[in-house]
């Protein structure tokens, strides 16, 4: 007979002190702590509507505390500024856009904070590059147009328009994006604010006319009525708005994404490739366009001699399909105005040249639709007045340069006035020179403290004229 076994042969006892239970209980209540902080910061912190309604309610402060301030009248302009982009911000979080309240907020905070701290200015989100003709510009806080010069600082908000046979080109501090505005344009500057990084996106409104972007590292993006458009990095993208409304977007170099405003699958344009949308935002199939024909004759900054019978003879390439061409001569580099604006059904033509100076020139093929596709980059060349030669002129040429002038980051605007018809190379790399002898170039600098720029003018005889100038760069 099996002998019974012990039931209790087979429990394990342990014996946990008073002190053990502390420490275990300490832990859980840690743990909980810990999860109940994380719930917190997920729910409230990392909720978009709640980090919007804290970015208004710190803008108000700042702006109260600025209109409170014995430096207001000092900074009214800064006030009005903070102010617009606060209302802007109220706008957003009633509508549940959480995200563009929160930046709008951050804005106006910043600015009116840089206004309390004694800061100058806030940096300014884009600067007039060039100005050809009748181009104005309005202040966001203000019904007034006013004349554009090449020292006005531009900010969200603000607008610009440019009169017929006029043009200007425009250039933002956040990246160095370049932005050539064509005649009778009129556009609205939208910079926007990232809320975690406080890092700048550069865009416009346009509203009619045309604009052509040519972005560096970054994107750009382009609004129309009905559209936005986004211009890749390394691109150049050309974006016009007529009358009825309607958008046509040309991609010339590298790419661009044009989506409807309201949502919806973007359509990506490549290089020789056109969308056309609607103003209610319906995008148009991807159509080829006809590419622009490679320039021939005269060579880029070839110099004619000045006499009664100069001719100056043009060539370009052939494209195949292409119906005809379109050949433009002007004294502007931004073609506002026209010297010869020609159709041609040849890919040569010949034109008698009156005056001295330096002219532009370029051409476009027009398409078997009939359509004009985009032109070519422009060459350059120099008519030089007859009565000078290597033997008989002696004298360099003249240069007066301005102090260079900043706008925004590491880009300087270097520039200076010589002879009519002088070749001027800035740090190697020629630049434009105008009729009346102006010339200006952007240089950006990739070091910090002073750096050394090369001014060099040389006119149709050889001689020469070096100068230099000194440009610190500050963080």
């Amino acid at each position: 007979m099996a002998k019974k076994q012990n039931p209790s042969a087979s429990i394990d006892w342990y014996l946990i002190s008073i002190e053990r239970l502390k420490q275990i209980g300490l832990v859980v209540l840690l743990l909980l702590l810990g999860f109940a902080g994380w719930w917190f910061w997920r729910e409230q912190k990392g909720n978009p509507k709640s980090n919007a309604e804290n970015a208004v309610s710190d803008a108000r402060q700042a702006l109260n505390s600025l209109a409170a301030s014995t430096e207001f009248n000092a900074h009214r302009s800064e006030f009005n500024r903070a102010q617009q982009k606060l209302e802007e911000a109220r706008g957003h979080l009633n509508a549940g856009r959480f995200t563009a309240a929160q930046g709008a907020a951050v804005e106006s905070q910043t600015i009116s904070r840089t206004a309390l701290s004694g800061g100058t200015d806030l940096e300014n989100d884009a600067q007039f590059l060039t100005v050809e003709g009748d181009v104005k510009f309005q202040k966001a806080a203000s019904s007034e147009w006013r004349d554009a010069d090449t020292r006005t600082p531009l900010f969200n908000g603000d607008w610009v328009k440019t009169g017929d046979r006029s043009s200007a080109e425009l250039i933002f501090s956040s990246n160095g994006s370049l932005y050539t505005i064509g005649p009778n344009a009129l556009l609205e500057i939208y910079a926007t604010l990232n809320p975690g990084t406080t890092k700048k996106s550069n865009a416009v409104q346009m509203r009619v006319g045309s604009v052509e972007v040519a972005t560096t590292k970054d994107t750009s993006t382009v609004r129309t009525p009905g559209t936005q458009v986004v211009i890749e990095s390394e691109s150049t993208t050309q974006v016009g708005v007529d009358k009825s409304q309607a958008t046509s977007v040309i991609a010339t170099r590298g790419a661009a994404s044009v989506a409807p405003e309201k949502g919806g699958p973007a359509v990506r344009v490549a290089s020789g490739e056109r969308v056309r949308s609607t103003p209610v935002g319906t995008i148009s199939p991807v159509q080829k366009v006809a590419l622009a024909p490679a320039l021939l004759s005269p060579a880029d900054n070839q110099v004619f001699q000045m006499s009664p019978e100069l001719r100056v003879q043009f060539l370009w390439d052939g494209q195949a399909g292409a119906q005809g061409y379109v050949l433009q001569v002007s004294r502007s580099r931004l073609f506002s105005t026209q010297e010869i604006n020609s159709r041609r059904a040849k890919t040569n033509a010949s034109a008698k040249v009156t005056a001295e100076g330096a002219f532009y020139w370029r051409v476009a093929s027009i398409g078997a639709d009939g359509e004009v596709g985009p032109f070519s980059s422009f060459r350059r060349f120099r008519v030089a007045g007859g009565g000078k030669t290597s033997n008989t002129d002696k004298t360099p040429p003249p240069m007066t340069l301005v102090a260079p002038f900043p706008l925004g980051g590491q880009y300087y605007m270097i520039r200076g006035t010589t002879e009519p018809g002088a070749t001027v190379f800035i740090n190697d790399e020629e630049v434009d020179v105008d009729s009346n002898g102006a010339f200006q170039k952007l240089v950006s600098f990739g070091k910090l403290g002073p750096n050394t720029v090369v001014i060099k003018a040389a006119d149709a005889a050889g001689n020469t004229t070096v100068r230099n100038q000194t440009v610190i760069v500050e963080e």
